[in-house]
């Protein structure tokens, strides 16, 4: 299923009813708020008794997750000479480097042989396996009920386990790098310690990452402003989605003023983001305050959207009495860019030339949620697209030939529980539009660059936080795109009870197609089918209905269809003859602790 959270951002903003009825604060904040010291002022010569401390809590959760990847290069992005084919993206991104041949002129590689320079991989392996880890924290700091400032914390965000020895290795954006060996550790068999990752010293990556932080100011009379940078959710997050599951690993983030309101029924929003800032001046004086370079390649968003949303408890009360529900809105976005500063060659322009070029971009961003739901069964849809122009799609130079926008793509998830709603019946489907002049299907690959005299960009891409599966599309492409699929499923909780303990079982098909036959890897529109099968377990031991401890065992396995294989006449086999793919198999082994 995917991996959307109830908790994100825009479900927030659309679900922020008790923030602005209700008349007065709840008596027990009062008290906590009236019985507080005040914080410790900087300056010891102001007295620091003139305003309450504010009421902390904090959310998050903490996760540890196992991966094994078995053939999900399928057996592509190398040849029968274990030449390693950095080309046949996205799948060489998943070759073993034990496959990879080293040179043996020193005695480098496994298998050195008898003939000095041999090729000598390692091994013949389709495995990847390793494990990763992530804490994340959303600290709360409420002055009252009414104004409120929030922050998302990611500490030791998906760091590889065992990643970060006295003496390694990794590989950075530069290639691979060998940290200096440590006083008593020489090699890496003697490792004693792991340190904190930093990045680009040991890790790809540094420890702590801020990701939000956002205030919220509520006037119970008129609605809320928020402000800073905050989490983006819509619907069923195919195309914004907030990425706050316990197994997310993508989010959309913006830097966004935004005002809310309620009337009749309906939550009514507007908001200016700051998409994109481009080129940044920076001075040697790093106490210097950071500045905007120019407006000039700025990429403006605003945002304007209604829904209608029921209380969830008076809902699930009305389907009680078995009545029915129904929701929905419209989110609607517009992007424009004048220019843009992608041919800076340096970061800043303190350090290195920098141009701008002309973009003209201007986009229409619609998108539709609706769900209804009565007694055990739920329907739930949402259609967006992405219209309209842009005047050039280069860097470098100005080519003053224009593409259209024209990009469409639905999700729709349907679910039947019965037998006391232990029982579930699943059928989801959806699908993006795809483009006959453009080869491949994943993001890895290029999306732009038209095989024809066409200048229509037509392929539509899913947030890669919405999963549909655990290989393909989770994986291998990273996201659906240009791709329709089929995904029925089945689902039964031997334990459910009221206050959150959940333990069951799920298995669900995946039969997913190309859009474009010619933009399939086979020149085939039949891309795979894909099985899923998951284990979970939920405690019941934090004061919320998702509080405690989680634990998911999940198995999958892909049988490519001739859409992944290598098209006819490919002679990239030692005997030209065609190079057959395989199966691909995942076991994942998820733990956590969600408060």
């Amino acid at each position: 299923m995917p991996d959307v959270d109830v908790d994100t951002e825009e479900e927030e903003l659309v679900e922020e009813d008790e923030d602005l009825d209700v008349d007065a604060a709840p008596a027990d904040d009062m008290d906590l708020l009236s019985e507080a010291e005040p914080p410790p002022s900087s300056d010891p010569t102001l007295a620091n008794w003139t305003a309450p401390r504010s009421v902390v809590t904090l959310n998050g959760y903490f996760r540890a997750r196992g991966e094994l990847y078995d053939n999900f290069f399928l057996g592509r992005g190398q040849d029968y000479n274990g030449n390693y084919d950095a080309t046949d993206a996205p799948f060489a991104r998943f070759v073993p480097a034990g496959r990879i041949a080293h040179t043996d002129g020193v005695g480098l590689g496994c298998d050195r042989g008898d003939e000095a320079g041999a090729s000598s991989p390692c091994d013949s392996s389709d495995q990847l396996r390793f494990a990763n880890m992530r804490l994340r924290l959303r600290p709360t700091i409420a002055l009252s009920d009414d104004v409120k400032v929030h922050m998302m914390v990611d500490a030791l965000d998906n760091v590889i386990l065992g990643s970060t020895p006295d003496v390694g290795t990794y590989s950075g954006p530069t290639g691979y790098t060998r940290t200096p060996g440590a006083p008593g550790v020489p090699v890496d068999s003697f490792a004693t310690t792991l340190n904190p990752p930093l990045s680009d010293r040991n890790y790809t990556r540094d420890s702590i990452y801020v990701r939000r932080a956002w205030a919220e100011v509520t006037n119970r009379g008129i609605g809320q402003l928020r402000f800073g940078r905050m989490g983006n959710h819509w619907g069923l997050g195919m195309l914004w989605n907030g990425g706050d599951g316990i197994d997310s690993d993508y989010s959309s983030d913006v830097d966004r003023v935004m005002l809310m309101t309620k009337f009749a029924g309906f939550h009514f929003f507007g908001a200016y983001d700051f998409a994109a800032q481009g080129i940044q001046s920076a001075t040697d004086d790093l106490r210097s305050l950071p500045m905007d370079g120019t407006a000039k390649d700025d990429l403006r968003q605003f945002v304007v959207g209604a829904a209608r949303r029921e209380d969830e408890d008076e809902a699930n009360a009305r389907l009680q009495r078995g009545g029915w529900v129904l929701e929905g809105g419209l989110y609607f976005a517009y992007r424009t860019q004048s220019w843009s500063s992608a041919g800076v060659t340096e970061a800043f322009p303190s350090t290195g030339d920098y141009f701008l070029v002309e973009r003209d971009a201007n986009l229409f961003m619609p998108d539709l949620w609706g769900r209804f739901r009565w007694g055990g069964l739920r329907l739930e849809v949402e259609m967006a697209g992405i219209f309209g122009s842009i005047g050039n799609v280069q860097n470098g130079t100005y080519e003053d030939d224009p593409y259209d926008v024209r990009q469409f793509g639905f999700a729709f998830e349907g679910e039947y529980r019965l037998l006391d709603d232990k029982l579930a019946i699943r059928l989801y489907t959806g699908f993006a539009t795809g483009d006959q002049d453009v080869n491949g299907l994943s993001s890895q690959e290029d999306m732009l660059t038209q095989r024809t005299a066409d200048r229509t960009l037509s392929t539509f891409q899913f947030h890669p936080n919405y999963r549909v599966d655990l290989i393909l599309w989770r994986n291998i492409m990273q996201r659906v795109a240009g791709a329709w699929y089929l995904k029925p499923g089945l689902g039964y909780d031997i334990i459910k009870n009221p206050f959150g303990q959940i333990f069951g079982v799920r298995a669900d098909m995946i039969y997913s197609r190309a859009a474009q036959e010619t933009q399939a890897y086979g020149a085939d529109p039949n891309l795979g089918l894909e099985l899923n099968f998951s284990l979970y377990y939920q405690s019941e031991d934090g004061p919320d209905l998702m509080d405690g401890f989680y634990a998911s065992f999940q198995y999958g396995v892909l049988f490519p269809l001739a859409g992944l294989e290598f098209p006819a006449g490919d002679t990239r086999a030692r005997d030209g003859t065609a190079i057959d793919i395989g199966n691909a198999q995942s076991m994942r082994l998820i733990l956590g602790v969600q408060f």
